[in-house]
């Protein structure tokens, strides 16, 4: 089972939700501006700090260590930067499939995959649309020949 690697325009899209997430600590910045000067100045080098070593640091470590398999047997996924996080489910004990889109993802044409099973929830975030499309199809497929509901009419 080799690993699979998310296309590259996720990473841009992690920097554009990042962005838009850390426009909130901009408008504190502003808001400390006109109260107390030394404080917006604090806070304003404290938070692009942050948003800069998230940025160019963190997310690209991020993206180099997600990877995702799938197997005849099983769904792998396999990410982290300060420690490494697997999860794993036999197709056997899916018991369904979502895909969603936020608007975002819709725009750069990305998608999010999660698979339920009794155990918990396997995301599988940031793949192509059509890829996370098919790959439900084929994984639903799976479940129904493990699950014994294939019927041959």
């Amino acid at each position: 089972m080799t690993g699979q690697r998310l296309p590259a325009r996720v990473l841009t899209y992690w920097r554009i939700r990042l962005l838009l997430f850390c426009i909130g600590p901009a408008m504190v910045g502003g808001f400390l501006y006109y109260t107390k000067a030394s404080w917006f100045t604090i806070w304003t080098f404290v938070w692009m700090a942050v948003f800069l070593l998230l940025c160019f640091v963190y997310y690209p470590m991020y993206y180099h260590f997600y990877h995702y398999a799938v197997s005849d047997r099983m769904v792998r996924v396999s990410r982290g930067v300060l420690y490494n996080q697997m999860d794993a489910v036999y197709i056997r004990n899916v018991q369904y499939t979502t895909l969603s889109q936020t608007p975002l993802q819709k725009l750069m044409n990305l998608a999010s995959l999660r698979l339920y099973a009794a155990g918990g929830v396997i995301r599988i975030a940031g793949l192509n649309y059509e890829e996370a499309r098919l790959l439900r199809v084929q994984l639903g497929r799976k479940m129904e020949v493990e699950h014994g509901e294939h019927s041959d009419n």
